[in-house]
């Protein structure tokens, strides 16, 4: 019992290294910001006009109009001409000449036939379909 030593008395004193922790959480911060993903959001393109563009030239041209309603019809030239026709619309008056198309639509009106409308306009060979929220 003699070679033993009492731990509590001495001076000697025992300190913490925290130097490795500090390397370890730097490592760690490294290792997720290189990781990290970064994730490109995406959504639809809005046609502006261009502010620079010469407005008289689209008074000029005959206007392109549909209207889509909030119970779902597609109406042209004051009758409901449905989804389908819009192509067959579109398509002739592009062979023509370069007609200005809008889609015009209602509050409440079903966002995904509206988009389905302007998707069938640049189909039949529009180049640029603007859209306008109107009042009931």
């Amino acid at each position: 019992m003699r070679n033993r030593r009492n731990l509590n008395s001495g001076d000697d004193t025992t300190d913490i290294n925290i130097s490795p922790l500090i390397d370890m959480v730097f490592i760690l911060l490294i290792f997720f910001i290189v990781t990290t993903v970064f994730v490109d959001e995406s959504g639809l393109a809005a046609n502006t006009p261009d502010p620079t563009s010469n407005p008289q030239n689209d008074e000029d041209k005959e206007l392109v109009s549909f209207l889509v309603r909030a119970n779902g019809e597609v109406i042209y030239k004051d009758r409901d001409v449905g989804l389908g026709a819009v192509r067959g619309i579109v398509q002739p008056a592009m062979r023509q000449d370069e007609h200005p198309i809008t889609v015009n639509v209602e509050p409440n009106a079903p966002m995904y036939l509206v988009v389905a409308v302007m998707d069938e306009a640049e189909s039949g060979g529009a180049p640029q379909v603007t859209m306008k929220a109107v009042s009931e």
